[in-house]
């Protein structure tokens, strides 16, 4: 069996008991006919765009060891299941660490650049030419 991530993103909007739902029954199925390695539950976020008329989603990480007949089975299932946004499966190369617990704030690298990236914008406008 190959090693897997599968991100879903959840509506956000759907009452808790739907998206556990949904959460068991991935994870019931994932344990039948394989192993899931890790599982995190990455919190609600802001979406990039829309989908469906939603601008927030909760972000769902397993990493899984599975078989391709797994994989689409569980296609099948999340592609009509309500609540499901999106979902991604993506292979791993074989002894890939499990992934970090994702960062409170939900940047990357937002601890690196102090308060953001305020300061480079004031910066840049201190420094654009005068308008004529």
């Amino acid at each position: 069996m190959a090693l897997y991530d599968l991100m879903l993103i959840l509506d956000a909007e759907a009452p808790d008991e739907r998206r556990a739902e949904i959460l068991d029954g991935v994870r019931q199925a994932i344990e039948a006919d394989g192993a899931v390695v890790e599982s995190q539950d990455w919190g609600n976020r802001h979406l990039a765009f829309e989908i469906g008329g939603r601008e927030d989603g909760a972000y769902h990480l397993f990493q899984l060891e599975a078989a391709p007949p797994l994989l689409d089975r569980l296609g099948r299932t999340l592609r009509i299941s309500d609540g499901v946004l999106r979902f991604r499966f993506i292979r791993l190369k074989p002894g890939q660490p499990t992934p970090p617990p994702p960062r409170a704030d939900g940047r990357p690298g937002a601890e690196d650049r102090g308060e953001g990236a305020a300061p480079v914008a004031a910066r840049a406008a201190a420094d654009a030419p005068a308008r004529r």
